[in-house]
């Protein structure tokens, strides 16, 4: 593979850069961030316009017919700008998950949906009480002769407040895994949104009895397991390159901040201890970006790439730990004021190391994917 970026990487790069740097400044972040939905709707449905959201999606449902790799290239960028969109949950988990189960009207019409408009389309995966997304649900189908019903409720459900679909996992009677897809304005829905440290909009969401349309159950047993874990390790994929937008974003900040700085006399970035920093962050970077780059690819191959997925998350998780420390670090007192950019990005990098596997969670997997 060629680590290098395509010409057409470059120009979804250099576009998604403009675009962000003309929409989104630190002020607009922060209005974001407070707001009840904890997305900007306009900028959203301009980055549907301009083909982004349909990025990685076949060219004959309308899609743009590019890999998970160039979709991650605009992530990076996503990130870059703190831009809090749902893009990893839909373009990432979401679309990854309906291409992986058995072809149906009801999965092709929620295909045509990402590929042709701004819907989102949300994971309602983690039970209120499980581990994380890849538990055992608890959440109950029941199905009778008058049809199917879910009563339950999720939680860490990501941007469920703007989502015109919800796909929940379920247990079906026999004890097998279920995904269903509802709406969210179905009656019996309620959420309510929990206090996030990365500011991204995360909601408890409450099935009380809520009727399943007919062909809404899109996946069972095995086949749903592997669906959904095809839409999770495309999804941790998209965040880490998220995060490494997020890195650069450090960097930046870091290195303004060092080249202006003064104490006793000097600029503190000609300092070893601060200027040593700031190249492991740029190191540590750049090697995320790397594994990035070819774990995308591997999926985009159609690859079995468990262990490749779970490797750059375990290490994305080290390198994030990493890059705040030295950040903040670099800043001193002033990093850890909100009126300063650096939070924006701190905040965000930390919460990801919980998210999409935490370190725990994804050893486990490479553990089991090296046969351990």
């Amino acid at each position: 593979m060629d680590l290098m970026l395509s010409d057409t990487q470059e120009m979804i790069r250099d576009g998604a850069r403009r675009f962000l740097a003309d929409s989104l400044d630190a002020d607009t972040v922060r209005e974001v961030e407070a707001s009840a939905d904890g997305v900007h709707a306009e900028i959203w449905a301009q980055m549907a316009e301009l083909g982004w959201t349909a990025l990685a999606l076949p060219d004959d449902i309308g899609g743009g017919g590019a890999g998970l790799a160039d979709l991650c290239v605009l992530a990076e960028e996503l990130g870059r700008a703190a831009a809090s969109t749902p893009l990893v949950a839909t373009a990432g988990f979401a679309a990854a998950f309906l291409r992986a189960v058995e072809p149906m009207a009801a999965t092709r019409d929620l295909l045509n949906r990402l590929a042709t408009s701004d819907a989102v389309i949300a994971p309602a995966l983690a039970d209120a009480v499980g581990r994380d997304e890849r538990s055992a649900p608890s959440s109950v189908l029941t199905e009778t002769d008058a049809g199917a019903t879910i009563a339950g409720a999720k939680a860490m459900v990501p941007y469920a407040s703007v989502a015109q679909v919800l796909l929940v996992s379920l247990r079906a009677p026999d004890g097998e895994a279920v995904v269903v897809a509802v709406d969210r304005d179905a009656a019996g829905v309620t959420w309510a949104r929990h206090g996030a440290t990365g500011g991204d909009p995360l909601f408890h969401v409450e099935f009380d009895n809520v009727s399943v349309p007919a062909g809404g159950v899109l996946a069972r047993g095995p086949a749903a397991q592997r669906a959904i874990d095809a839409g999770l390790d495309a999804a941790a994929v998209l965040a880490t390159a998220e995060a490494v937008g997020c890195c650069e974003a450090m960097i930046r900040l870091g290195s303004e901040y060092a080249a202006n700085r003064q104490q006793f006399g000097r600029v503190i970035g000609s300092y070893q201890a601060v200027a040593h920093r700031l190249a492991d962050m740029r190191i540590n970077t750049d090697a995320c970006r790397l594994l990035v780059a070819e774990t995308a690819w591997m999926l985009d191959q159609g690859r079995d790439a468990t262990l490749e997925v779970a490797g750059t998350k375990v290490f994305a998780n080290d390198v994030m730990v990493d890059m705040v420390h030295a950040a903040h670090t670099v800043h001193g007192a002033i990093g850890y004021t909100t009126e300063y950019d650096l939070q924006l990005y701190t905040r965000r990098a930390r919460a990801f190391c919980l998210s999409h596997g935490d370190t725990d969670a994804q050893t486990e997997r490479a553990a089991v994917a090296l046969g351990l």
